[in-house]
């Protein structure tokens, strides 16, 4: 995320940048139908002037707002352009002449190498190296100066610039395959032509070539002939079969020259997918895992800057022979030494820079950083580091905050202070405030003051996360602080999470009580159960992740156990998979009345493990959720009518006008109230006996519960008492007691 937000901070201030000297005044990497080059442009009021170095090209225009049209001059060639800048500022469209596309994007790249001469047979050499280096790397102008360090004249005459780029980046490519030591040339020669003989490393392979002075006294590389560079070539690539190897294939990392180069090219794109492959050129083996990210980075800034200090004449200096497993050595200090070595005793095995270097590569760089700019540099970008631009601001304005306590340096001490106080009073402030926001949620203070604590703790360790990077805290001072915070906060971002839960839980189940739809608590209850419980196994995994316990090895584990767990806890996951299928058949909602075998009473809560009972006796059964959704369930708290079923025994009266004026009596008496379904009654006589004649009332009550069942049965009967004896009959002590049954 913080690469992302520096990316786009470079975004925006690039084009105000350019601005301040012409929106056109800047560098640019072009790009048109065969190639492309590198554009130097520089505005005064609305004329702009530039370059292409690489082709000798130069153009004069004329810009009108987003627009910029003039003339190249390439040679003895020229034409017309126009160029339309884009409204980010950081890019343009364009033709030229007839209508073929030239485009061309703003670049902070690094300047093409400087410094170089061709005075002496060894300066022409390494302007050659060092500039097809930096090309190679992606500062594609500096082709121009080592066309320029090149001879051609024992070639055709009529040879145009296309071809003499072409010819010398074929010249480099066998170069490459070579392995030397610039200080292995002269510096002073007599003599106008002086032999050269580049060796390859693991061969006897040899590529001889020559330096030349010329008339103006300065000294270039004659470019062999063609059955010379084929007969090199052919030599040459003997070891890889006749052909050169992918252009990528140095990310395979199979020597120290492709190990150095991985690296030096991530790094230059640092902000991109680079990253990762200059990560992978170190050894972070002997880094904790939960360091390895930060580490790894910083480590890299630390490296990339000493070996600018310490300067690079040509990869090529660096053995490509991967077959020789002995470390290579690339510069050795007292205070630590840069090596390369094979990881692992395989064939095959990739280099890395040794994880003893990644631990002094922070003393390394403060050792070489006094040394004055070497001659020549690794090619390719430093990628910027705020960590870097704070110890320059350090440096330039308090250089008394660059001393050491250890490896550790004041201005990093002083920040560091600086960062957990302001994390500290925000956290304290932020907690609060989040307390009383819930407390206020659930109606009390149900948060609590472990809540309080623990989200305070969250808020400051969240916070000051984000500086160990920035103020780079040594690796040795992480190693035990980051296990130690990281612990500190995932135990205080449970406790949190738990609080929260609860809370909500509360929110929940008050909301449930209001609502009348079938998704009731018992579902708010078991989310709840399981999110705590998700709570817990994400808070132990997080504590492996910060002791740099492997994760995968602990799930991998589990499931290498899991048979044996699941025999052992077979009922336990039987009742946690009921649990499942309640909340999903949902046959019940709390509070309703069910019975299931010798179980009868109302729901009072469902777990994970087991559902809660209360029998009418008051009592809590605790049954098993796998039993139970493995049981035939009758909720009688889910009818929608209730039955009123009784016999009513007329014991004195009884003559046929009067049972008929008694049965029609009770008929309208449940036509008039509607609680009572007339559709759905039958009422008339059911027998005659000793004891009286049986008049059967069988209907249906529209009632939620048993109270109102009980009130509204209650109030029947009285009615029929009254009916009977406004009859003229009585009813005798053998009437039966109603019955209610589920309808």
């Amino acid at each position: 995320m913080r690469r992302h937000l520096a990316a786009l901070a470079l975004w925006l201030l690039l084009p105000l940048a350019a601005l301040a000297n012409g929106p056109w005044t800047g560098e640019w990497i072009t790009s048109w139908r065969d190639d492309g080059d590198h554009l130097i442009l520089r505005q005064e009021g609305n004329r702009v002037t530039g370059s292409y170095p690489l082709y000798g090209g130069r153009i004069e225009a004329v810009a009108e707002g987003r627009t910029l049209e003039g003339s190249w001059t390439q040679g003895r060639e020229s034409g017309r352009f126009v160029f339309v800048m884009d409204r980010d500022g950081n890019s343009f469209t364009g033709r030229y002449d007839e209508g073929e596309w030239w485009t061309g994007a703003r670049t902070q790249a690094a300047p093409a190498a400087t410094g170089l001469n061709q005075a002496t047979p060894r300066d022409a050499f390494r302007q050659f190296v060092v500039s097809s280096n930096l090309a190679r790397s992606g500062r594609t102008d500096a082709w121009a100066l080592a066309i320029g360090a090149v001879d051609f004249s024992g070639l055709d005459s009529g040879l145009g610039r296309q071809e003499h780029l072409r010819l010398t980046q074929e010249l480099f490519a066998l170069v490459d395959l070579t392995t030397f030591r610039i200080s292995a040339i002269p510096q002073v020669t007599d003599e106008t032509e002086l032999p050269v003989t580049l060796v390859q490393s693991g061969s006897d392979v040899r590529l001889a070539l020559t330096l030349i002075r010329g008339e103006d006294g300065l000294w270039r590389l004659r470019m062999p002939d063609a059955a010379a560079r084929d007969a090199a070539r052919r030599h040459l690539l003997a070891a890889t079969g006749g052909r050169f190897p992918p252009a990528d294939a140095y990310r395979q990392m199979r020597n120290p020259r492709d190990t150095m180069r991985s690296f030096l090219e991530g790094m230059a794109d640092w902000q991109g997918d680079g990253r990762a492959l200059a990560l992978s050129a170190l050894d972070l083996s002997s880094v904790p895992e939960v360091l390895r990210e930060g580490e790894g980075a910083m480590a890299a800034q630390f490296l990339r800057r000493a070996l600018n200090h310490i300067g690079l004449v040509g990869l090529q200096s660096i053995p490509n022979d991967g077959t020789d497993r002995a470390p290579y050595i690339h510069f050795s200090h007292p205070a630590g030494s840069i090596i390369i070595a094979p990881i692992g005793t395989e064939a095959n095995a990739p280099w890395r820079f040794t994880a003893q270097t990644v631990r002094d590569a922070a003393r390394i760089f403060n050792a070489v950083e006094s040394l004055p700019p070497p001659l020549a540099t690794p090619p390719g970008l430093i990628p910027p580091a705020r960590f870097f631009e704070l110890r320059d601001l350090a440096k330039a304005h308090a250089p008394a905050l660059l001393g050491r306590v250890g490896q550790t340096e004041y201005w990093q001490i002083l920040m560091g202070l600086l960062v957990m106080g302001a994390a500290a009073l925000a956290g304290t402030f932020g907690a609060r405030l989040a307390r009383r926001g819930m407390d206020w949620m659930v109606g009390g203070e149900e948060s609590g003051a472990s809540f309080t604590w623990s989200l305070g703790i969250v808020i400051g360790l969240s916070l000051a996360a984000f500086f160990p990077d920035l103020i780079g805290m040594p690796e040795h001072f992480r190693r035990y602080s980051l296990p130690f915070f990281g612990i500190c906060l995932t135990i205080a971002a449970c406790v949190v999470a738990w609080r929260v839960f609860g809370a909500a839980g509360i929110i929940l189940a008050r909301i449930s009580s209001r609502s009348a739809s079938a998704t009731d608590d018992i579902l708010f209850t078991l989310l709840l159960a399981t999110a705590r419980l998700m709570v817990v196994v994400v808070g132990f995994l997080s504590a492996a992740h910060f002791l740099s316990i492997p994760t995968s090895g602990i799930i991998a584990g589990l499931g290498i156990g899991g048979l044996a767990f699941a025999f052992a806890s077979r009922e336990t996951l039987s009742n946690v998979f009921g649990a499942g299928i309640l909340v999903t058949d949902r046959p019940f909602q709390r509070g309703d009345w069910i019975s299931s075998g010798e179980i009868e009473g109302a729901v009072e809560h469902v777990g994970i493990r087991s559902t809660r009972v209360r029998t009418a006796q008051d009592s809590v059964m605790v049954i098993p959720n796998g039993k139970l959704s493995d049981s035939t369930i009758n909720n009688l708290g889910s009818r929608r009518l209730r039955l009123l079923k009784t016999t009513l025994p007329v014991t004195a009266g009884a003559n046929p006008e009067a049972l008929e004026a008694f049965i029609q009596a009770l008929r309208q008496r449940i036509r008039e109230d509607e609680i009572f379904v007339a559709e759905r009654t039958d009422i008339g006589l059911s027998g005659i006996t000793e004891g009286g004649i049986g008049v059967d009332v069988i209907t249906y009550m529209k009632v939620a519960n048993a109270a109102a069942e009980r009130e509204t049965k209650h109030e029947f009967l009285l009615d029929v008492v009254h009916l009977a004896q406004a009859c003229g009959l009585t009813l005798g002590q053998g009437m039966l007691a109603p019955e209610a049954r589920a309808g």
